[in-house]
């Protein structure tokens, strides 16, 4: 699928791209995956007109969405009937912004991962470790992009951090600096997508990979040389050279999902020297809370461990740990209310019938 909105998305079919309603049950079935995707697989059923009454079941194809957001503009064209959503390759997830314990997927069956980050005003080290925890869980590759190199300030740091976490490309739409070499690793066959702050340029990256102004660009603030938010959708884009590029809205906040609601160890790459120096702690089950033998708090007080680096895998980890709860309450009730709406069915003929 190319683009989401609500009950209808936008589908490309063999037969070109298509405006399509999708099925109740296919809609309820990925609610719980996060809702639909761009990047989803789908199952459509024939066509109809937009003038017939109710959707047509018959053959079955199967296409990517392609974009989410507002909802289209109505259109004579033909439409098509999402039957159901296929299962997915990897999934980029969050939490759903506030403390509900709801997923969102942002993209879905993507290869590559770009962390678009600018080293000036928009830089954050807890944030894009953050972000590499989420996409490791979806089970993606990542790679970080310095936005905006052509300005004139110190990317020595932002690299030598960025780089130990992921592979670094610095780029600069203003210029084509490195724009060559992320087209590159977006071969065809390949479906990457752009994820980060608002303003850091990702529109501006997307209009040179594609090579014309397809996205629209806000114009730099000067307090703080940030672009303005302007893309308000999640889209899918076909490169020339045959790759697939997602581009989504700026995220204000990022809450990585945990997946069927265990918590694993998604982190450790991310966290590799925390998870290194767990690994001669005294204790199995150490929980680097002052425990004697405690190697994770040695170094912190040795000054071998970054102390702002500890406290944001300790947050991040107990976030998680009470996400799992919240999930299993949220996954419970779900199914309360699913039984209840199954005897309810099986209750309604009978009803009828008196």
């Amino acid at each position: 699928m190319s683009s989401v909105y609500a009950t209808r998305v936008d589908v490309l079919t063999a037969a070109g791209p298509r405006h399509g309603i999708v099925r109740g049950k296919a809609l309820r079935e990925a609610t719980e995956l996060g809702g639909i995707a761009v990047g989803d697989w789908v199952a459509v059923g024939e066509t109809v007109q937009r003038s017939q009454r109710g959707p047509k079941s018959g053959g079955f194809s199967i296409g990517p969405v392609a974009s989410a957001g507002h909802e289209p503009a109505p259109s004579a064209e033909a439409e098509v009937v999402v039957e159901a959503i296929l299962p997915r390759r990897t999934v980029f997830m969050r939490q759903a912004a506030g403390e509900r314990a709801e997923p969102q997927a942002i993209a879905a069956n993507i290869d590559l991962v770009f962390v678009v980050t600018s080293a000036e005003g928009d830089w954050s080290e807890r944030r894009l470790e953050r972000y590499l925890v989420a996409i490791k869980s979806g089970g993606a590759e990542a790679v970080v992009l310095l936005s905006k190199a052509d300005l004139p300030i110190d990317h020595t740091s932002a690299v030598a951090f960025a780089k130990t976490l992921a592979p670094v490309v610095l780029v600069s739409a203003r210029t084509g600096q490195g724009v060559d070499q992320v087209r590159e690793l977006i071969t065809e066959g390949t479906t990457a997508a752009f994820v980060g702050s608002s303003g850091v340029g990702k529109s501006a990256l997307v209009n040179a990979l594609l090579g014309r102004g397809e996205q629209l660009e806000g114009a730099v603030r000067e307090h703080d040389r940030r672009g303005r938010h302007t893309t308000t959708k999640r889209s899918l884009f076909t490169l020339p050279n045959g790759g697939l590029l997602v581009d989504t809205p700026g995220m204000r906040e990022l809450k990585p999902w945990q997946p069927g609601g265990v918590v694993e160890d998604d982190d450790a790459d991310v966290f590799e020297d925390v998870s290194a120096l767990a690994e001669s702690c005294r204790y199995r089950d150490c929980r680097h809370e002052g425990e004697p033998g405690c190697a994770v708090g040695i170094a912190v007080a040795a000054g071998e461990l970054s102390g702002d680096r500890f406290a944001a895998y300790r947050k991040l980890t107990s976030e998680r740990q009470a996400l799992s709860a919240r999930q299993a309450t949220h996954a419970a009730e779900q199914r309360r209310r699913a039984r209840s709406a199954a005897v309810g069915l099986r209750k309604r003929p009978r009803d009828k019938g008196r």
